[in-house]
């Protein structure tokens, strides 16, 4: 090509860049028909961009709706993506490339210093359209053999990041005043990378082990720093003053990579522990972009999880309420905060809102109908327990959730041919409350603690619930039950639990100290029940780790860290035994959530050592 038809290409580049930033813009501040309508389906032919921008918003209504037709529909517009990016790197790699592109990526930092920006966006494009539709075939297709196949696809677009990294680092270095790297080129590869890092670093050692022996690298510390540096919140950390509000060429990545620092400061960190959550950052970052996307589904979405985690239950709900009512366009960007909703009204004990929280998402969402079945049948039956004017009444809701809990191990379903633990672990529940006549202790607390929601208990629910455990407790002593064992276990090891968060968050001296002595009274009892339990094996197991963030409150590093080892030692070598009956020598419930916490929380213990 010419220069001046380089010259004219580039151009048009840059327009559709734009244009693509235009149609995020007003996606994130949820005006969704708006957004559609610039992502014409005849300029996505032929535009890179245009072909990107609407294979994003088709891959997140896919995974939102989760119908197959949604993921065909994606997946062939990444496919296309792909394509017209190949297209344009053939204008500057040799035939010979494409034929050993599969084995390596060929690319060099040199060779991307000498391209024109076309072809590097072109490289940048490629490897992300390629990741995403590897991600979106992994979800959709259940086979083993897709997995391994998409997982040498997303490989080869680590490995493409790798390279663009490494380039964009080596233009920082020599500041040689030539041609850098645009903002959008920039955003995007340090938002890939970041991403990386971050996601790889905080899986178990025994997989990270084996991930970097094909090629991956996790390094969570520059990961952040890469996700910080599109927005200057690197320079917000040492200087403290706001970044200004960007304008259009500003890098078209940049509120993914604010979006993802969010999720984990407020989402991630919450849930497994680690010791480098940054609330003020996180605070700053939100409201930033609140003030950028006021009616952002998102960001209001993520600030009432802000709220939430901050144990502020009814200001988080009334930002729920707003986020859903604020755009009907796509309805399954009201399900996350409906999903929200049903957990804070479930631990706020307001069970009429959740059980109708989670009949919507059961009528509407089909992320995990085994789920939402299962949460509106606990709401029902403990509206049914504390139900003691209207027998009629108590008995219709009773039924209600006998019907719902006989439904819940036929809604399962899988993903890359595997069953999700979640779904087999409230499968296994609604089982016991069958086989125990229609009774389950605690579920509403057992399930909430299940989905990491049971941590934003304000201080008073969490005393109201201690003394309920100590009710219900005392009245197991009375009943001859065959589930003794499993039932006496699992209420003291969520009083263990309570007592433990009432311990942290309570400033009476005195109350602390009786925390403290029934925090440990609680953990002695699992562990002296434990060999007679049949069914619940995985309250031992979470026993364990819960006594061991307490040995870490009291600074008893070592003991906790032998605590922890218990846990990984019976997942590393397959032995369990806990328990009676031939299901002891079986994996537990929600091992891999178990191992996956346990893992980052020795990590912080050996940070903090």
């Amino acid at each position: 090509m010419t220069d001046a038809r380089f010259e004219q290409e580039e151009q048009q580049l840059y327009d559709d860049i734009r244009a693509a930033r235009q149609a995020l813009d007003l996606f994130l501040d949820s005006r969704i028909v708006e957004s559609e309508a610039i992502l014409k389906p005849e300029l996505c032919e032929k535009s890179m961009y245009y072909a990107l921008g609407r294979a994003v918003l088709l891959a997140l209504k896919s995974v939102m709706t989760f119908q197959p037709a949604d993921f065909d529909v994606a997946i062939n517009a990444m496919q296309h993506t792909v394509q017209l990016a190949r297209n344009i790197q053939r204008q500057s790699h040799s035939s010979l490339w494409f034929l050993t592109s599969w084995i390596h990526t060929g690319l060099t930092p040199e060779k991307l210093k000498q391209m024109r920006p076309l072809h590097r966006h072109a490289e940048l494009v490629y490897a992300e359209a390629y990741l995403l539709k590897a991600f979106l075939c992994i979800i959709h297709d259940e086979s083993f053999i897709s997995f391994i196949r998409e997982g040498l696809h997303i490989r080869q677009a680590y490995m493409t990041y790798t390279v663009l990294e490494k380039y964009v680092l080596q233009v920082d270095e020599e500041n040689t005043g030539g041609s850098p790297p645009d903002d959008h080129f920039r955003s995007g590869v340090l938002f890939g990378m970041g991403a990386f890092k971050v996601m790889l670093s905080l899986l178990p050692r025994t997989v990270l082990r084996l991930i970097e022996f094909i090629g991956f690298t996790s390094d969570r510390e520059q990961g952040m720093r890469l996700l910080q540096a599109p927005g200057e919140w690197d320079v917000y950390k040492k200087t403290g003053e706001m970044p200004s509000i960007q304008g259009p060429d500003e890098g078209l990545r940049r509120q993914f990579c604010d979006m993802l620092l969010i999720a984990y400061h407020v989402l991630l960190a919450k849930l497994i522990p680690v010791n480098d959550c940054d609330d003020p950052l996180a605070a700053a970052i939100l409201s930033y972009n609140l003030q950028l996307y006021p009616n952002g589904v998102f960001f209001l979405y993520l600030h009432g999880r802000q709220l939430f985690s901050e144990t502020k239950l009814d200001e988080a709900t009334e930002e729920y309420i707003r986020a859903i009512n604020i755009q009907k366009d796509w309805k399954q960007l009201q399900h996350i905060c409906y999903w929200e909703r049903g957990l804070v009204s479930t631990l706020q004990q307001d069970w009429k809102t959740a059980a109708e929280m989670f009949d919507i998402l059961y009528m509407e969402s089909n992320w995990s109908k085994a789920v939402y079945t299962y949460f509106k049948g606990v709401a029902l039956y403990m509206h049914a327990l504390e139900e003691k004017q209207d027998a009629k009444k108590r008995h219709s809701l009773m039924t209600q959730a006998t019907y719902m809990m006989k439904k819940v191990p036929g809604a399962r379903q899988k993903i890359a041919g595997r069953s999700i633990p979640l779904e087999k672990f409230v499968a296994r529940k609604a089982r016991k409350f069958i086989e125990q006549n229609n009774f389950l202790l605690f579920p509403d607390l057992e399930v909430t603690n299940a989905f990491g929601a049971c941590e934003y208990l304000p201080l008073p629910l969490l005393r109201s619930n201690i003394k309920r455990i100590d009710i219900e407790l005392s009245a197991l002593d009375e009943i001859v039950d065959p589930y003794y064992a499993d039932n006496i276990c699992l209420g003291h090891f969520l009083r263990a639990k309570l007592a433990r968060l009432t311990y942290t968050r309570s400033e009476d001296p005195t109350e602390r100290d009786t925390m403290r002595a029934l925090q440990r009274e609680s953990v002695d009892k699992v562990f002296s029940q434990a060999k007679h339990v049949r069914l619940d094996h995985y309250v031992y197991y979470f026993t364990r780790y819960e006594n061991a963030r307490m040995m870490m409150i009291d600074g008893r590093n070592k003991e906790a860290e032998a605590e922890l080892d218990i846990i990984l030692r019976a997942a590393d070598k397959g032995s369990y035994g806990i328990g009676a009956g031939p299901k002891a020598k079986n994996k537990y419930s929600l091992e891999h959530t178990l191992v996956f916490k346990t893992h980052n929380c020795k990590a912080e213990l050996q940070r903090m050592t």
